[in-house]
């Protein structure tokens, strides 16, 4: 079993629906929602010109094997389930830092530190995102390896 930090936003129609309809396919398809933070709007990021985006940390519980040998398959299942989340709930890649009906980071799993050409671990901006920073939950504040 393994813990994912998941950052989930969005910034396109029904903003609340949206973030609902996300959180349910994650805790179908990761595993069970053990934190959710208030939910937050928070002015957009990188390409600002564009609406204000309402934004949530998860942390679920999941199956994932994050030890040993497997764990570049694992993560590239956990992105790839996301990804496929995000599309179903009408998210397009059109533009990097674009507007978008949902958006759902990989933050943290577990204590995992890891990089490769898709994914990196923590994600490479989760300090300068006031809205993570602010609703972790406790136990990730004070975890001492992401905050050396």
């Amino acid at each position: 079993m393994a813990k994912l930090t998941l950052s989930i936003g969005s910034n396109l129609g029904n903003r609340d629906e949206h973030l609902k309809n996300a959180r349910e396919a994650l805790s179908r398809r990761l595993g069970l929602i053990h934190y959710a933070s208030p939910v937050v709007e928070t002015a957009p990021w990188g390409m600002t010109d564009q609406p204000a985006f309402l934004n949530q940390l998860l942390v679920v519980e999941t199956n994932a094997r994050l030890r040993g040998t497997s764990i570049r398959p694992e993560l590239h299942r956990l992105l790839k389930e996301t990804q496929q989340i995000e599309e179903e709930l009408g998210r397009e890649r059109d533009l990097h830092w674009g507007p978008r009906t949902v958006d759902i980071d990989l933050i943290f799993a577990d204590d995992v530190i890891y990089e490769d050409e898709r994914i990196s671990l923590p994600h490479p901006w989760w300090r300068q995102r006031a809205f993570v920073t602010d609703l972790l939950p406790t136990d990730l504040r004070t975890a001492p390896r992401y905050f050396r």
